[in-house]
């Protein structure tokens, strides 16, 4: 395993949603009050970004070129080149009090999507290949990690405040979820679960918003596996990139920090990465049409 360092230190106010194209060989995340989407090239060390006129929970790569976001009003395409998008729907039928928040394509080629808001009033959506759009779970607060097992027969997801990752049995043709249990159990002490990836030994890697850390946790028996420390408490996503998947970027958020905040905590808002032993999955793609123009 590496060191931990601080790649792009960008001050981002809400960094999230990191995620690798492997057709790119970059990583992409998201800064949601900034309304910025990055994209880092490692190859060059370089950073680029684009700003938006709205706030952008997640972002998922297509197919057949070009990204979905999920943003304040609903889900668009996106072309990160020009900056142009496409408003394709708004499953929560343009409550302001509500936005999108964190979202994966799944292995079925669809896009989970949930929102942020009131208590208990929020979904989880999957945003079907032709763009139509259904609630697959209800009774949601703060939708954020979600990522499959291996062998694509279960999600694993997260409502922040519960401080539970559940696990539901996922119907790979019909985009349903069945039979939710509770997988892993976090103490409030530990911070408060948020973004998730999966490694390629079927371990969940979660982010501790207020934690300072992420930890490696075991879904099959509930346990911390590993903890990787962070210079700052909020921490908020994570996801495996680089040449073999080994490398976890991590994301990390500088809202609500003060000057004596910014003196203990100089790179909140930065992205991290860090080498692993143990290497990830690649991301899926969503499988409909997702350029600007279409």
């Amino acid at each position: 395993m590496s060191d931990l360092e601080c790649i792009v230190d960008a001050k981002a106010e809400l960094g999230e949603g990191v995620f690798w194209s492997v057709r790119e060989s970059v990583a992409y995340w998201v800064d949601i009050q900034g309304k910025r989407v990055h994209r880092y090239d490692p190859s060059v060390g370089e950073s680029k970004t684009l700003q938006l006129d709205r706030m952008i929970g997640t972002l998922i790569e297509n197919a057949e070129g070009g990204l979905v976001a999920g943003m304040q009003d609903g889900v668009y395409a996106l072309d990160f080149e020009t900056g142009k998008t496409k408003h394709w729907c708004d499953p929560m039928g343009g409550d302001e009090s509500n936005r999108l928040n964190d979202g994966k394509a799944g292995p079925d080629g669809r896009f989970y999507v949930g929102g942020i808001g009131a208590e208990g009033q929020q979904d989880l959506y999957c945003i079907d290949r032709d763009r139509s759009w259904r609630v697959v779970e209800s009774d949601i607060t703060c939708s954020n990690g979600l990522v499959w097992s291996l062998d694509h027969g279960k999600l694993y997801y997260i409502d922040t405040p519960t401080k539970e990752v559940v696990a539901y049995d996922f119907d790979f043709e019909e985009g349903l979820l069945r039979n939710k249990r509770t997988a892993v159990s976090i103490d409030e002490s530990l911070g408060l679960p948020d973004g998730m990836t999966i490694d390629r030994e079927g371990k969940l890697w979660v982010a501790h918003w207020m934690g300072s850390c992420v930890r490696r946790w075991d879904p099959d028996t509930g346990k911390i596996l590993q903890t990787i420390p962070m210079p700052v408490e909020k921490v908020t996503c994570c996801a495996f990139g680089g040449a073999g998947l080994n490398d976890l970027y991590i994301t990390t958020a500088s809202v609500g920090m003060e000057d004596g905040d910014w003196e203990k905590q100089p790179q909140a808002g930065g992205l991290f990465r860090i080498r692993l032993d143990v290497g990830g999955v690649p991301g899926f793609l969503f499988k409909g049409r997702a350029l600007v123009g279409a």
